[in-house]
């Protein structure tokens, strides 16, 4: 296949991963299932976290990469968050700088009070969208 046909692919999959959310809801007991969606944030290297639990309850968010078969799992981030009265929660979360695209990243929300969990997975991108000086010709630069 050509250059300009791997481009061309690269270029459609990298902008529907950059705007397809990807979410999953799990419930655990009898308690208000969790929900998450994981949204990348465009210009940096974030994820917006959006979903459901139980009102007025704290959440632990985690942020996971799995960047090989042959290597481990690595925590990038976590942090604390809690849903409003409605049960509703939205958070940005960073996560390591550098990890090349293709890596994935494992979003998990749980409830504290109720055990119930969430997860979902999503491919790392660029974090921009392609900018100016990426256009330039090669001569100009």
């Amino acid at each position: 296949m050509c250059a300009s046909k791997w481009s061309a692919i690269t270029l459609i999959s990298t902008a529907a991963a950059l705007f397809a959310p990807v979410g999953a809801s799990a419930q655990a007991g009898g308690g208000s299932p969790v929900t998450v969606v994981a949204i990348p944030v465009i210009g940096a290297e974030a994820l917006s976290l959006t979903g459901t639990a139980p009102p007025s309850r704290p959440l632990e968010a985690s942020i996971y990469v799995r960047i090989s078969t042959d290597l481990p799992t690595v925590l990038l981030s976590r942090r604390i968050i809690v849903a409003d009265a409605s049960g509703r929660y939205a958070a940005d979360m960073t996560h390591a700088p550098a990890f090349f695209s293709g890596a994935i990243l494992t979003v998990v929300v749980q409830s504290l009070t109720t055990g119930a969990i969430a997860r979902t997975e999503i491919p790392v991108v660029v974090p921009n969208v392609p900018a100016p000086p990426d256009a330039l010709p090669k001569d100009y630069r």
